[in-house]
C-alpha cells in the first residue's frame, strides 16, 4: 500500500489498512482517492488525515468506479476541504488548469508524456487525437518546438487547453479543434509526421482514421489497455491486434506504460509506417 494512504489510515485510527488497494492521485491542490468498503465517516476521517499529512492539498475527493463515458470522466464525491474541482497542476515544466470532474487528466502518465516529448523533432507536425487539456501537446510544443494539432471532443476541456496554451506561451505552435476524432480526416488538410492516440480503451476504433492522416514513414503512438497475466502476455495480445490493423511492412516496438488493474496493463506501440 502507498505510504501516504497508510499514514492517513494510522492517523485516522482505522484498523485493517489492507482494505485499501490503491494510492492517491494528486492533481494540483486536489487529492483523489478510492476507498471502497469504508463507511462515510471513515472516509471523511481518512480525507482529513490526508490533508494534515499533505500541506499543499486543499480538497479531497473520492473516485467512485473507473474512468467512464465518451469524455473519460471521473465520478467524484467530495470528502474534505474546499468543494471545487478546478485547480492548477504543474508537470514537466508546464502549467495546466484542470477540472478533475469535467476533463480527463491522469498525473500517473507524467513520465510517459515526458518520454514522448524526447522523441519529437522540431520540424515535425504532430497530431494529438485525444488531447484533453493539453498535457502531451503543450510540452511537445514548448520543449520540442514542433507544430501540434490537438483534437478534443470535450468542449470544456478544449477551452482549458486553449488557456493552457496561453499560460505556457505556445499558442503560436498549438491549434485546438473541439470535435470528434472520427471526423478529423474530413477536416484535416495536412498529413502528420507523428500521431498520438492516448485513448487506450478506444484507440483501436480510431486507428483507421489515424492511418489516413499519417505521412509515409510516419509514427503513431498507439495506447491500449491489454489483458495479460504479465507484460509478455500483454505484448503478445497487442501484437495480434496490430497484425490485423496495420498495413503490411509496418514496424513497431511495444512497451509497458503502467498497471491499471488486476491483470490489466496499459501498453503503447510505437508504430513506424511503411514508405
Amino acid at each position: 500500500m502507498p505510504r501516504l494512504i497508510r499514514a492517513a489510515l494510522e492517523r485516522a485510527g482505522i484498523d485493517n489498512p489492507d482494505r485499501v488497494s490503491t494510492g492517491v492521485d494528486v492533481i494540483g491542490d486536489i487529492a483523489i482517492v478510492r476507498l471502497e468498503g469504508f463507511s462515510r465517516r471513515e472516509k471523511r476521517r481518512i480525507a482529513r488525515s490526508l490533508m494534515q499529512d499533505m500541506k499543499n492539498i486543499r480538497a479531497v475527493f473520492e473516485q467512485e468506479g473507473g474512468i467512464e463515458g465518451e469524455l473519460r470522466l471521473r465520478k467524484l464525491k467530495h470528502l474534505s476541504g474546499e468543494s471545487r474541482t478546478l485547480t492548477v497542476h504543474r508537470e514537466n515544466g508546464c502549467i495546466f488548469r484542470v477540472d478533475v470532474a469535467k476533463s480527463y487528466f491522469s498525473p500517473r502518465l507524467s513520465t510517459e508524456r515526458l518520454r514522448i516529448v524526447g522523441l519529437v523533432g522540431q520540424k515535425e507536425r504532430v497530431l494529438n487525437m485525444f488531447a484533453g487539456v493539453g498535457p502531451y501537446s503543450v510540452p511537445i510544443a514548448k520543449f520540442a518546438g514542433a507544430m501540434v494539432t490537438s483534437c478534443e471532443i470535450n468542449d470544456y476541456a478544449a477551452r482549458l487547453h486553449e488557456e493552457n496554451n496561453r499560460l505556457n506561451k505556445v499558442e503560436g505552435l498549438v491549434s485546438v479543434v473541439a470535435m470528434d476524432a472520427m471526423d478529423l480526416p474530413e477536416r484535416a488538410k495536412l498529413k502528420f509526421d507523428r500521431i498520438l492516440m492516448p485513448h487506450p480503451s478506444q484507440a483501436n476504433n480510431f486507428l483507421p482514421k489515424a492511418l489516413r492522416m499519417a505521412k509515409k514513414r510516419g509514427v503513431i503512438h498507439y495506447y491500449r489497455h491489454v489483458l495479460g497475466r504479465d507484460e509478455g502476455e500483454a505484448k503478445d495480445a497487442l501484437r495480434t491486434e496490430l497484425s490485423e490493423l496495420l498495413p503490411p511492412r509496418s514496424k513497431y516496438t511495444i512497451r509497458k506504460v503502467r498497471e491499471v488493474g488486476p491483470r490489466w496493463l496499459e501498453m503503447v506501440a510505437g508504430v513506424r509506417l511503411p514508405p
